[in-house]
């Protein structure tokens, strides 16, 4: 009972940050906003380093202060101040200084007749249209020549554009699980369940892992820090005394 009501007394006062901490993030490219797996992640200050995963990802312990340098071949390095934030998006720039120019050659196409509007097409003026659409023919195109229209910039169309809009969906994401990603990194918090529940590290991974597949359905979307260590605590009330006894 006496850890029970210790444990909530560090939930109340959990607002202030740990001195030891995990420094988290993903490394993205800076041009098509893909993610970059292999990158040599090493914290300049305390030497801890790590290599991301196939979606950038990576983990190293830090703190307010620290440098964090971002390397791998073919790519300019990159190195940031760590400041009160704990997790990073870091961008870094593929190095083309070295690819070889090369040129395109292409042969004009034309249809060498002009005998009015026979391909039975409506003109652009005369269909619906709406952003992101192809449509074929040209506008003003009195020579008939074969085409294809897009409406709104070509950009939108392009690899790059697509990764920027994917990219910016799962920042929204991150945004809305901000307190929830804020209690389930702070490694005072772990230690806290750890010595009231008494937990290994094993354990205490097992039962984290068992929180989010039970939660998956909401994600913790929206959910204010409060709402998270009430559902983190109910958890562990119920399933770390069950595996107990």
């Amino acid at each position: 009972m006496i850890r029970f009501c210790l444990l909530l007394l560090f939930f109340s006062a959990s607002h202030v940050p740990a001195l030891s901490q995990k420094l988290t993030g993903n490394v993205i490219d800076a041009l098509d906003k893909a993610y970059i797996d292999k990158v040599l992640v090493v914290n300049l200050s305390n030497n801890d380093s790590t290599i991301t995963n196939e979606r950038g990802y990576f983990r190293v312990s830090g703190a307010s202060g620290d440098s964090l340098h971002f390397s791998k071949d073919n790519y300019i390095p990159n190195t940031i101040l760590v400041g009160e934030q704990t997790h990073f998006v870091t961008q870094i720039y593929f190095n083309a200084r070295l690819l070889p120019t090369f040129d395109v050659y292409a042969n004009e196409f034309r249809i060498p007749f002009q005998v009015g509007n026979v391909s039975g097409m409506k003109s652009l003026g005369n269909r619906p249209t709406g952003p992101g659409k192809i449509y074929t023919g040209l506008a003003n195109n009195p020579s008939l020549q074969p085409g294809l229209t897009l409406d709104g910039p070509f950009s939108y169309f392009m690899k790059s554009e697509r990764h920027k809009r994917e990219y910016a969906k799962k920042l929204d994401i991150l945004s809305r699980k901000k307190d929830y990603l804020e209690v389930i990194q702070s490694d005072s918090v772990m230690t806290a369940l750890k010595e009231t529940f008494l937990l290994g590290d094993r354990e205490l991974d097992s039962l984290i892992v068992a929180f989010n597949l039970e939660n998956q359905y909401h994600q913790f979307l929206d959910m204010n820090r409060v709402q998270v260590e009430k559902l983190l605590l109910e958890f562990f009330q119920i399933h770390a005394y069950r595996k107990k006894y």
